[in-house]
């Protein structure tokens, strides 16, 4: 980050960082993004999923 740019947020009172971290946040939210998940992981997944729906009634896997 520019320096510049940190030291004017840090002069902004409280409640205005406050909504420009909330607002940075939300930005980072609403782009859609994923980390990929591994064929390993897929099939961990699947094989869980199918256990679940097998056995409903068991709270753990």
């Amino acid at each position: 980050m520019n320096a510049n740019i940190y030291n004017e947020i840090v002069k902004l009172d409280v409640a205005t960082r406050l909504q420009l971290a909330q607002d940075l946040l939300d930005s980072v939210a609403s782009e859609s993004f994923s980390l990929p998940v591994t064929d390993e992981q897929r099939v961990e997944l699947q094989t869980r999923l199918a256990h679940h729906r097998a056995n409903p009634e068991e709270t753990t896997v």
